[in-house]
């Protein structure tokens, strides 16, 4: 439960961002439970794609973090670098998905998606879920 502690401490777009992974992960774990027929291999492909998108957000929290901190030149190359990494993770996590039957490449990809759907319903989830669960807001 470190990790808790760690999410609560950071800043709560953080939180709200692994939350709403976390939600949409489970909407479509039970969506696809019902509708997909190898079950194994579409949650297996679904974990490993949210475990991207949420390392991808932690990845780009730390990134914006450190960066503030350095002159702008610097941290736009930075900034640049990291998004390439990111997204060589990312065609790595779609490559598992496509040679490795283990995984299911729809699951991949419906997992990190979750990441830019989680950023869209950000507002929603801070005002409805994260404030409450920190007991701040209303």
């Amino acid at each position: 439960m470190k990790w808790i502690k760690w999410l609560q401490e950071k800043n709560e777009t953080l939180l709200d961002l692994v939350f709403g992974c976390i939600v949409y992960s489970l909407v479509f774990e039970l969506a696809g439970l019902l509708l997909v027929k190898n079950k194994a291999s579409y949650t297996l492909g679904l974990l490993l794609g949210t475990g991207i998108a949420i390392g991808m957000s932690i990845s780009m929290y730390r990134g914006l973090d450190e960066c503030l901190m350095m002159e702008p030149g610097k941290a736009r190359w930075s900034m640049t670098i990291r998004s390439i990494i990111r997204t060589l993770v990312m065609l790595v996590a779609a490559w598992i998905g496509m040679r490795f039957r283990m995984f299911s490449f729809p699951g991949v990809i419906i997992g990190i998606l979750g990441l830019k759907v989680s950023a869209h319903l950000h507002m929603y989830t801070n005002v409805y879920i994260t404030k409450k669960i920190r007991r701040k807001g209303r």
